[in-house]
């Protein structure tokens, strides 16, 4: 199908949700989107939510795998990066193929609704294999690692690397102020000192990030993405997200790599807001935290036709069970049995048994599993990756974050 309509009980976006709705998706984008039947003939219809796909703001695709590892808390990433490079779990994970540990990674943050990732690494690693996993990974951004000397060697430099930002508007992103050391806190004088503070900036982690930081962050209208679960596992202590968030800064949320941060984006929201009410006594609001996995990440990243659902837009969509209460509440508090379907630019890639129809009228080949206890269907070869990949390491792993039978 070329040409096919969405139907399902609302749409759901940040600043406005429609009941009883209709999305036309044609040529991979949405052409329609509202209360108006069409006419279309091929339609499905659903009675979850529809909201536009998740956005996970920060992984190590090449680094996905499980258990954690660490012993912090530690001073800065490094004494980290040491215990994992010595660890048995490291050791087992490099029996895998790279092409594999891509693909696991993408159905990762595919199964928990995320149509999209921000993959933190050279180009060199990850461009050979952006066309084979089953989610979307961000293809243009300019980096640096980290702003410490004790840096890793990627990109061309931190001024050079956000001059390109600026020529291509594309996104600069890096580790910053992730650690306790007098070298990591100064992080961010040290990045505006350099002239690679802006708009275009996106600011992984900082952890250590004071109020004068936040006010400069602010005024220069960069980005900050928050990996709690990665952060409290490695550091014991996590940037001040209250104070990002009252004096408005975009700030999205990132899952880091499963080896020390969350299971999937969908683990993650949950994770964070726990966290803040237990921090702070207050609730973080279901609204703010839907924002920081859809809109603002599409702002951060200059993704400028993803994020939201409305005409022109790609077509990267997700329907969630309705839980009941506010439809964003059933998008922050899914688990992967709530993830009913996923498109990804106009085109089914997983979603309950009962949508595999679509995938059939959409030419599209699935797999048939069984994901948290439900019947769904996913595009690609899902079960010989897990089979591989037992093979790899000599036994059956079992990942938590993927919990399949076939």
């Amino acid at each position: 199908m070329k040409k096919w309509v969405l139907s399902g009980a609302a749409i759901l976006n940040s600043d406005k949700t429609s009941e009883r709705v209709y999305i036309t998706i044609e040529n991979g984008r949405i052409a329609y989107a509202g209360e108006k039947d069409t006419g279309i003939k091929d339609v499905i219809y659903t009675d979850g939510i529809i909201s536009s796909g998740l956005i996970n703001s920060h992984d190590h695709l090449i680094g996905n795998y499980w258990p954690k590892v660490g012993n912090g808390p530690y001073e800065n990433w490094l004494p980290w990066d040491n215990d994992l490079k010595s660890s048995p779990v490291y050791q087992e994970r490099q029996q895998i193929e790279n092409r594999d540990l891509y693909l696991l990674a993408g159905y990762r943050n595919l199964l928990s609704g995320v149509t999209t990732v921000s993959d933190h690494i050279p180009h060199f690693v990850a461009e050979p294999f952006y066309d084979i996993i089953p989610t979307k990974a961000i293809r243009n951004y300019t980096l640096a690692h980290s702003i410490s000397s004790f840096y890793l060697a990627w990109g061309d430099g931190i001024k050079e690397e956000y001059q390109k930002a600026l020529e291509q508007d594309v996104p600069f992103i890096t580790h910053i102020s992730e650690g306790f050391d007098d070298e990591t806190v100064a992080n961010l004088v040290t990045l505006e000192k350099l002239g690679a503070l802006g708009a275009h900036s996106v600011l992984i982690h900082g952890i250590a990030f004071s109020e004068s930081d936040m006010d400069l962050i602010k005024k220069r209208g960069a980005s900050v993405v928050w990996c709690c679960d990665s952060n409290i596992f490695m550091f014991n202590d996590t940037t001040n997200i209250k104070m990002l968030l009252d004096k408005g800064i975009n700030v999205c949320i990132g899952t880091d790599s499963p080896m020390s941060g969350g299971l999937n984006l969908l683990y993650e929201m949950k994770f964070d807001m726990k966290y803040y009410r237990k921090k702070y006594g207050e609730e973080l609001s279901d609204d703010t935290i839907y924002r920081m996995v859809t809109e603002n990440p599409a702002k951060a990243f200059r993704l400028y036709d993803n994020g939201s659902i409305k005409e022109g837009n790609l077509a990267d969509l997700i329907v969630v069970r309705d839980r009941g209460g506010s439809y964003q509440n059933s998008v922050v508090n899914a688990e992967l049995k709530d993830i009913m379907l996923v498109v990804i630019n106009g085109m089914p890639v997983y979603g309950n048994s009962e949508y595999a129809s679509l995938f059939k009228g959409c030419n599209v080949n699935y797999q048939e599993v069984v994901v948290d206890g439900v019947e769904k269907v996913v595009i690609g070869d899902l079960v010989g990756l897990l089979k591989r990949i037992n093979r790899a390491v000599g036994f059956k792993k079992e990942f938590p974050f993927m919990p399949v039978e076939y």
